[in-house]
């Protein structure tokens, strides 16, 4: 790489400082929830102008029965491409007590931003919209066309997403890497690149044996809806020994030897301890070699949710008319979503109770894995190495996203990576520091130069 383009960067960065962290704040203050769908035709929208508008590039809104998928470019003179990726839908806020901050203020408390998508992933995506910007600024024309692939259904399952592909296979396939911006450093100062992840599926059975709750004293000749849930949930985890799923574990093939060469990497950048305490978890099942293993290269099953019956004040003696679980199950390579789906049907069956429930599902896709051999991968460390920092190898993380789609079904490398440090995903008080955003934003500027070579 060119040292003086690379201090260009630097340099302009460093200049556009405030001015950076107040465009992130920005969108951060627009709301954008996918389960109810407030703000995000608004966001989506300033998303598509913000790319013709600052970027040059062209943009537009594609819908697949869903919220809109922001669909954009930026040309090059030459014929090679690079997709970036990254979402703009956001979790629900509550519980709304909890936070220190109003969720879409974008507050400054410390050196923190507390937002909403702060975190994940609007802050970063934002931040990335900014590299390309940056790089445009300084040196006129990309190295290479870039396309934008901006969701707003991650946080639902991203059931858009197939459709989407499956209608521009012959625009995506052919690209050199997908570029998935997120603030990756857990351990400030230690940056990750995160090269697959787990599939998913998650699914709920309900059981309904009466149209009122019934008198209690009734009790002994009737179906109890929570007893026939909780039964299923018993053969699937115990609260002691944890997952109690043979017909996957049979299946599992990781961690693999080129897994277990980035354990170290996982051990040091990812730190159980700095987890249990973001969450404040009192007592976790696994410690040590153990945790990383089965928390990021095994199969899951959790129970997420689980109503029936009263809970209110004094007493109310009652069989319940119904009950319902949610569960989710993570997969790891050699496992796949009719697995799970399949195996929880044939589970129900041996228990004798297909006749009491029903079974829907709510998201199902598969796992996502990179080689570390990747010349993506060789990028994504050459644009670390000209911030002066090391990154750390993670073979996969146990969370889901629809990076399959890239990986498996467009055969095209993925990386999840930037600089920067944020937190609690999903929960009260997510933020990012503010540092995070010049970060990300050279970083991304600086992975673009290296596309160069």
């Amino acid at each position: 790489m060119d040292k003086n383009r690379i201090e260009k960067i630097l340099e302009y960065v460093e200049k556009k400082k405030k001015e950076l962290v107040e465009e992130v704040r920005k969108i951060l203050k627009m709301p954008s929830i996918s389960a109810t769908g407030e703000g995000i035709e608004e966001v989506a929208s300033y998303l598509s102008e913000w790319i013709k508008e600052q970027l040059g590039g062209t943009a537009t809104l594609l819908r697949y029965g869903g919220h809109p998928i922001v669909y954009g470019s930026v040309r090059s003179t030459t014929n090679r491409r690079v997709i970036f990726y990254n979402m703009y839908d956001v979790q629900p806020v509550e519980p709304l007590d909890a936070w220190i901050a109003p969720p879409f203020e974008a507050r400054i408390v410390e050196d923190k931003i507390i937002a909403r998508g702060a975190y994940n992933t609007k802050g970063a995506l934002m931040s990335k919209l900014l590299g390309v910007k940056t790089y445009l600024e300084l040196f006129d024309e990309p190295p290479v066309n870039i396309q934008f692939v901006l969701e707003g259904e991650e946080e639902l399952g991203s059931p858009s997403m197939p459709k989407f592909v499956e209608d521009k296979e012959d625009e995506l396939k052919g690209a050199e890497m997908v570029y998935f911006a997120i603030p990756s450093e857990r351990v400030p100062g230690k940056p990750t690149i995160v090269l697959g992840n787990k599939g998913i599926v998650f699914l709920e059975i309900r059981c309904r044996t009466s149209k009122y709750d019934v008198h209690s004293s009734y009790s002994r000749g009737l179906y109890n809806p929570a007893a026939v849930l909780s039964k299923i949930v018993s053969h699937l985890i115990d609260p002691l020994e944890g997952p109690r799923i043979p017909w996957l574990e049979e299946k599992t093939v990781t961690p693999t030897e080129e897994d277990l060469e980035y354990l170290q990497d996982l051990v040091e950048a990812y730190p159980r301890e700095e987890f249990l305490k973001l969450y404040e978890i009192y007592k976790p099942r696994l410690s040590e070699k153990d945790w990383y293993i089965a928390v990021y290269f095994k199969p899951t099953v959790n129970v997420d949710g689980f109503t029936s019956g009263y809970t209110g004040p004094g007493t109310k003696t009652i069989t319940p008319a119904d009950a319902r679980v949610r569960l989710d199950f993570r997969l790891v390579p050699n496992i796949e979503p009719e697995d799970v789906i399949n195996g929880v049907k044939e589970l129900v069956k041996r228990l004798g109770l297909e006749h009491l429930v029903e079974i829907d599902i709510h998201d199902a896709y598969t796992w996502s894995k990179t080689s570390p051999r990747s010349p993506a991968v060789e990028k994504a460390k050459k644009a670390y190495t000209a911030l002066g920092l090391k990154p750390y190898i993670i073979p996969m993380i146990p969370g889901s996203a629809p990076s399959y789609l890239f990986t498996r079904k467009l055969r095209i490398p993925m990386i999840d990576t930037a600089p920067g440090h944020g937190g609690r995903a999903h929960a009260p008080n997510e933020y990012i520091t503010v540092d995070t955003i010049p970060l990300v934003t050279a970083y991304t500027a600086i992975l673009l130069e290296t596309l160069r070579d």
